[in-house]
């Protein structure tokens, strides 16, 4: 063997003896405290990036997992990093596949040596299965009716090109298991203890299927501007969450807080807000410029609620009858025309929603499906409609507001403080939502007495909701009402006294006019007060007025039975008038007057709204 083949040889070994080593021992045992002293230098634990790869708030940690953070229990964004230095370029394999997103952020801005991924199984597997050409948030309207989704819920959306160039779809979501009617329970573990809270990959049709067609809830897609390197380090961060150990807390750690710190790898400036909801979390990507594109899927009873309104109601029942029969509606014959487009998408609408309502076979809604493909193929191949301008997250209003108001109750003159950290009241602007509707999260009232006294705490609503959806002649609909609250009620010579209740109402809305509501509720509920436990009915009707220059009026009367244990009756007459100056702030007025035998009883009322 001559000379230089030894030196060849020795090369070889030499190259394999440093590929070992990276996989194997540091590189260097001073050169994590050499990155240190560099990432100190460049202030990298101040940066935005950095922190939302910790999921942390002003140096307060939100993820208490010691497998994710490396320096609790005294976390600091500083100590973090030094830290995950140390385990990266001096604990091997197992903390690169533990931290991928740290190490891919961090090589970036370091210029730190390159370590191998590709020996980490679960990347290599997400990689494989789960393309990431495309990331896009997704808002999932709420459902008043399960209280697990009162405020709706985000999730996001990842699509790519697999190698045989088909196209994938998956969903990604974090959440927490909710699926109870127990609200004060739910709420105390989700506010006060904490709940486990998981993560999912799911394949996106699943849960389109799942919140469009069983649940009938809008799905809005906002496609993120993220560049390629972006989205890697998003993917491989969602790596490092699901291996981490997550409580969900309604107000400080849920599904929008984890997007939020997520979409803040972009290093897009964010808001820092202590309390976000999914709706919040559409507007802070909107604001930061994020959104490239966006897109409403929406499901069926609401096409054919909205539809229903533009179309005549003979080409309603046109289509109603000639759908069952299994046939064409005869105007869907005709020449293409801007009028009988909507006729179709009515159709199509209404094919999907008797489908899901049992109402049709799947044999006859896939024929039906077939034939009105066809005519829009033919007739209106680039047609389509924009019914979601005006709704979404995007313009809907904050979901926190405070008022201050001042009172003439009988002649005494009080200051009323109401502060509603979740969500709207019916005397909001409501016109984003379709439909009159209300819903409050632990909304306190306090009022304090001008003429002397001390502030007293005049209402406590734990949870309630209204919802006056107008009643359509296909898609049906109820109005209702559902409230868990500590509020004052009414005896038998109309003085107040607070009690415990939990109450309902169920009735029908009208929508007469497009900017006007009728309705009527019958309902009641149980309550306890110092006397003990009581039932009580009510009944009430009203008119809600939607008017030029931003302004509303609600009147309504109502007949209330057996309040405060009373074994009497009274009813109520009241007017609410709402200005809306802007999408943050709104004056309103109010007067009430409640009668009983022998008794009556009037309060106005002047304030001011802030919606934050």
């Amino acid at each position: 063997m001559s000379f230089r083949d030894i030196l060849a040889k020795g090369g070889m070994l030499a190259a394999l003896f440093c590929a070992w080593r990276v996989c194997a021992a540091p590189l260097d045992a001073a050169l994590p405290e050499r990155l240190s002293e560099q990432a100190r230098g460049l202030r990298l634990s101040e940066r935005s990036e950095w922190r939302a790869l910790l999921h942390s708030r002003r140096d307060q940690a939100l993820i208490a997992d010691p497998s994710f953070l490396l320096s609790l229990p005294s976390f600091s964004a500083e100590k973090e990093l030094d830290a995950t230095l140390q385990a990266l370029y001096g604990g091997g394999q197992s903390a690169l596949c533990r931290f991928p997103a740290r190490y891919w952020w961090l090589r970036r801005e370091l210029g730190a040596p390159e370590l191998p991924l590709a020996n980490c199984p679960e990347i290599v597997d997400f990689r494989a299965r789960a393309p990431m050409d495309r990331i896009s948030l997704v808002f999932a309207s709420e459902n008043q009716t399960q209280p697990a989704s009162m405020l709706g819920h985000a999730f996001l959306k990842i699509s790519g090109a697999m190698p045989d160039g088909q196209t994938r779809e998956h969903a990604i979501s974090f959440y927490t298991d909710a699926d109870t009617w127990n609200v004060p329970k739910l709420l105390a573990e989700s506010l006060v203890f904490g709940k486990n809270g998981y993560f999912a990959l799911s394949p996106y049709h699943e849960q389109r299927q799942r919140y469009v067609d069983q649940e009938q809830r809008s799905l809005w897609e906002y496609d993120l501007a993220l560049d390629a390197w972006q989205r890697e380090l998003a993917r491989l961060h969602l790596l490092e969450l699901k291996q981490a150990r997550l409580t969900y807390f309604f107000q400080k750690y849920n599904c929008a807080t984890v997007l939020h710190f997520i979409m803040g790898l972009s290093g897009r400036p964010l808001p820092d807000k202590a309390w976000l909801s999914p709706k919040e979390l559409a507007q802070e990507a909107d604001q930061a410029g994020l959104i490239e594109s966006s897109r409403m899927i929406a499901p069926s009873r609401w096409l054919v609620r909205t539809l229903n309104a533009a179309l005549p109601a003979a080409q309603r029942q046109d289509n109603l009858q000639a759908l069952q029969a299994s046939a064409l509606p005869a105007e869907l014959r005709e020449a293409a025309s801007p009028r009988r487009y909507l006729q179709l998408e009515h159709a199509r609408a209404l094919n999907q929603y008797l489908l899901l309502e049992g109402r049709l076979s799947r044999e006859t809604w896939r024929d039906n499906a077939r034939r009105l493909d066809a005519i829009q193929a033919r007739g209106y191949p680039d047609a389509s409609l924009d019914l979601g301008q005006g709704l979404g997250p995007l313009t809907a209003p904050p979901a926190a507001q405070a008022s201050l108001s001042w009172l003439n109750s009988d002649g005494a003159r009080q200051l009323q403080i109401k502060l509603l950290p979740a969500s709207h009241l019916l005397e909001d602007d409501n016109r984003g939502y379709n439909q009159e509707n209300e819903l409050q999260i632990l909304a306190p009232t306090v009022r304090l007495p001008l003429d002397g006294g001390s502030p007293r705490l005049r209402q406590l609503v734990v949870y309630g909701m209204q919802s006056l959806l107008p009643r359509d002649p296909i898609a049906g609909g109820l109005a209702g009402r559902l409230s868990i609250a500590y509020q004052p009620q009414r005896d038998a010579a109309l003085q107040e006294r607070r009690v415990a209740q939990i109450g309902g109402a169920v009735g029908l809305a009208r929508r007469p006019l497009p900017d006007a509501d009728i309705y009527a509720l019958a309902g009641g509920g149980l309550a306890a007060g110092r006397g003990g436990g009581f039932a009580y009915g009510e009944l009430e009707g009203g008119v809600m007025l939607r008017e030029i220059w931003n302004m509303k009026t609600w009147l309504a009367f109502s007949r209330h039975f057996n309040q405060a244990d009373s074994h009497s009756a009274f009813t109520r007459l009241r007017w609410t008038q709402m200005h809306y100056l802007n999408r943050q702030q709104s004056l309103f007025a109010s007067w009430q007057r409640d009668a009983a035998a022998g008794a009556e009883r009037r309060e106005w009322q002047l304030g001011f709204k802030q919606l934050f």
